[in-house]
This record gives structure tokens, sequence and C-alpha cells, in this order.
């Protein structure tokens, strides 16, 4: 398999950062984290290595399972998708801009709501964040894909810019694309830096485009992909409106500065409410779906009540936390829901 960015090399990497672990270091302990992730069939766990065995019961609601072990794995990282050299691009954009924005933007504590002004970091920040959304929309395990000529756009944009030193990287970004930001992207942040851990996740709204809307542990990313799409259609921003007006703190091509904008506590706490509402209605609604395909392709006769009952023992029936959406138990749900179902005469 070749590089996804540079596409000539072999993919030969492994434990590839889709995410990069200084913005995730906050939401988990490293090796000891627990991550519920949101995918398109089922909500899966997935268990840090050095989790002791006391701590996942406690998360679970129960012992793990021997095949649960084996399958086990972390979605934000992959093997066999970037070549050595493309490895060490992207870990150098990581390394300047962690040391020049992202420890900076988190000793702020979120006690009111402002902006952090960067001047001629415009090309540096943008083509930061185009790496991290371009590996989320390549990730296996990830259910947030941007269109494909978009993917290939940001990959081409990448490969060209990332640079095969440290040095060389500063200098390319500091006077050959510092006004450079051919994707518009706007930035909010709240800083976990002092309580440590969070409720925080990482989210890609699946049915969010023009713009993606990502969560990203403290980030939130808005990211369009041409300034025309910017004030073209009214967008929910999950109460981010209340804070800012998200198309406003947009960051464009051929700008001088970046702004980065710090979001007050409280109100980051509702923005995640809402987008973890909106998740969980997605969610609800795939699982009315794959329902009603199973059911029609069987040919069986169903009301609005059997659907209903279906996502209630899904829901509520009495089973471990770990469990509530495994994809096993769901099916299994699904199977003995259709079996009670007659055939269409």
């Amino acid at each position: 398999m070749k590089c996804k960015i540079c596409l000539t090399e072999d993919a030969t990497k492994k434990g590839s950062h889709i995410v990069p672990a200084f913005i995730l270091k906050t939401l988990f302990e490293r090796n000891k984290e627990f991550v519920v992730s949101i995918g398109n069939e089922a909500v899966q766990n997935h268990i840090g290595r050095e989790l002791t065995p006391e701590k996942i019961e406690e998360y679970m609601g129960r012992e793990i399972k021997d095949e649960e072990i084996e399958q086990n794995f972390i979605p934000f990282i992959e093997d066999y998708i970037f070549c050595d050299n493309c490895e060490k691009k992207l870990g150098y954009i990581e390394s300047v801009y962690a040391e020049k924005i992202h420890n900076k933007i988190s000793e702020d504590e979120g006690n009111k709501n402002h902006k952090i002004v960067f001047d001629n970091d415009l090309g540096l920040i943008s083509l930061f964040w185009y790496s991290v959304i371009f590996r989320m929309s390549i990730a296996e395990h990830n259910p947030k894909k941007l269109k494909k000529k978009e993917e290939n756009a940001l990959r081409n944009y990448l490969n060209i810019n990332l640079k095969d030193t440290v040095a060389e990287l500063i200098e390319h970004t500091d006077n050959n694309i510092s006004k450079n930001c051919p994707y518009p992207i706007a930035i909010f942040f709240n800083s976990n830096a002092v309580n440590k851990l969070s409720s925080n996740t990482v989210v890609g709204i699946p049915k969010y485009v023009n713009p993606y809307f990502f969560i990203i542990n403290e980030y939130i990313i808005v990211q369009y992909h041409k300034k025309t799409q910017v004030n073209g259609m009214k967008h929910s921003f999950f109460g981010l409106e209340k804070v800012y007006e998200p198309t406003e703190e947009v960051n464009y091509d051929g700008n001088k500065e970046c702004t980065i904008c710090i979001i007050e506590n409280n109100s980051w706490e509702e923005i995640k409410t809402k987008t973890f509402e909106l998740a969980a209605k997605l969610k609800h609604q795939d699982f009315v779906e794959m329902f009603s395909l199973v059911a029609n392709h069987l040919k069986l006769s169903f009301t609005k009540q059997n659907v209903a009952y279906f996502i209630n023992r899904i829901l509520y029936e009495d089973c471990a936390f770990a469990d509530r959406y495994d994809k096993g138990r769901v099916l299994n749900i699904l199977k003995e829901e259709l079996n009670k179902l007659p055939k269409i005469v």
C-alpha cells in the first residue's frame, strides 16, 4: 500500500497518530484511556493497554472478555497509512504548532470569551489543521469523511507544503505561505489544562458539510472548502453562535493574522451537550433505518410501534454500560424483534 500523502513511497510506518498526542493529552492519560467512539454501525469501546482490571471493570460494569482484549484498538492510531518520510513531516508541523500556538493558548483558563490573534502565523496554523482533518478523513475507524475531491485537495496541499526539516518548515510557513489559507477555517478553543481530565470527546458530525464541524478535545474546528460557502447558507453551530458568530471568525486565504477564539467554560459545556444530543439523535436514526431496511428486505409487515419497541430495548433493557450499543447485542435484538413480525401477504 502506498503512503496516503505522497502516493509514491510504501506506507511502512506503524502507530501513526490520527489526532496528535499533545491535543489528546488532557482527554486521557496515555495508555490508560477508556475511549467510547461513535461509529456508523455501533458504539465501540477502546481500552488503554495500562488500565488495571479494576479500573476496566469500573468503566465497563463487568470484567473484560478475552475476545475484547484481542480485538481492542485505540481509534486515534493506525498502521501502514504513511511512509517514514511523510510521518516525520507530520511530526514537524505538530511540534512547531504545539510549541508556538497550542502551548500559549493552553494557559488560558476560560474565564471569559476573547480572541487571541497570531500575526503572520495563518499558514502554519491552517497547514496544521488541514493535516489533522485529512488524517481524520482517511482514518479507517472514523465515520467523518470529507468529499473525495476535497480530501484530495488537502492531500495535495500537504504534500506540497510539509517539509523535510523543522528549519525548512519554519522558513516556509514564515516566508512563503504565511498568508495561505485556501480552505477557510475557524478555530475555537477551551483549555482543559487546569482540570487535567474532562468529558470532552473527538467527533466529527457525520452529516455536517459546508462547513465541516469537528470537536477535537479542546478545539472546535469549522472548515469550509470554498470562500463562497461561508455566507452561502445559514448554519446551526450548537449554541456556538450565542458566543461568537462563527462565519465572522473564519480565517481566509490572504489574511495577515489568524484568530483563535477562546470560549468561556459554561458556554463550552452547553455546546458539547448539544453536540452530544445531535450525535444521539443521529444514532437513533441509524437504528430506525437499520430496522426498516432489513424488515423491508425480508418483506415483513411492521408498524412504528415495532420500531419504537426495538429502539427501547436497545436503550433501556438492563445491561452493562459498555455493552449497550455493542454491535452483537444490537443485531441480536434486531433478529429477535424481526422474528415476531408477520410476512406481507
